[in-house]
């Protein structure tokens, strides 16, 4: 009698998976059936204990932890997925979620060229190499979905750095969609406003109040929301689904209420 062949399963790379927005997704895509290999940058613990809570429940997670504003750090989470997919012959690269950021950019007068280049090396380089390279590993229904922000959608000068760099990934999306669609693979993005990552900054009145007023639906986002817009874009519900943007922001892009001449880390 032949052995059955291992039914596939779909991996889910996931950067920047200690972060609000990172575990959420990775704890979502794991409950529909991902094998996830999640990246992180120097919170171990964090990352372990994302680990033991995907795996505790019945998941599979893997992790790599890596520098993504060096070449060799983008370098490091390709080789992990090869290796990974070379070892687990069941497992299929399906999905790549570029969510890894550097936060809270500097000011158009306190930026300096070492700082501009390390929040386009983690922000845009990586999302840029990482996509191309594991692109190549997808198959027919592979997706990339990349994680935005709303400040790329309004004058931020506090944050003008961030905001450049999250703008470059929305051009990224667009242009990429079409440069893989031959292959069978889409490209979206999310643009999440505010989110409450567990700063102590989302207990302080004033400084929830300031976030709050971007929004035309009051209040501010949990990241189980946008892993959720992720998890859809991933899905075949999206399957028509390429080069566009999911906008979770609360309507924070609409012309909301908020002052934008400052950054919220002055009133951290």
């Amino acid at each position: 009698m032949s052995r059955a062949e291992p039914r596939p399963v779909r991996l889910a790379v996931v950067t920047g998976s200690t972060g609000g927005i990172g575990s959420a997704t990775c704890r979502a895509l794991s409950r529909s059936g991902y094998t996830v290999l999640a990246h992180y940058g120097a919170n171990a613990a964090r990352a372990d204990d994302l680990q033991r809570e995907i795996e505790s429940a019945g998941g599979r997670c893997f992790l790599v932890s890596s520098d993504l504003e060096t070449s060799e750090g983008v370098h490091a989470v390709g080789r992990a997925a090869e290796a990974l997919l070379e070892d687990h012959q069941e497992l299929h690269l399906q999905l790549l979620v570029n969510n890894a950021a550097k936060l809270l950019g500097p000011s158009f007068f306190d930026a300096t060229p070492e700082v501009f280049d390390r929040y386009f090396a983690i922000n845009t380089r990586a999302p840029f190499f990482l996509s191309q390279r594991l692109a190549q590993l997808m198959q027919a229904g592979g997706s990339i979905v990349n994680v935005s922000s709303a400040s790329a959608h309004f004058s931020s000068p506090g944050d003008i750095v961030y905001a450049m760099s999250k703008a470059a990934v929305e051009s990224l999306t667009r242009n990429m969609a079409e440069a893989v669609a031959a292959r069978g693979i889409r490209v979206n993005a999310v643009i999440p406003g505010f989110t409450d990552n567990g700063h102590p900054g989302f207990s302080n009145e004033a400084v929830l109040e300031y976030m709050s007023s971007f929004s035309v639906l009051g209040g501010v986002s949990e990241p189980e929301t946008v892993a959720e817009a992720i998890a859809f874009l991933a899905s075949d519900g999206a399957r028509r689904t390429t080069g566009a943007l999911l906008d979770v922001t609360g309507g924070s892009i609409l012309g909301a209420r908020g002052s934008r001449s400052h950054s919220v880390k002055n009133l951290l």
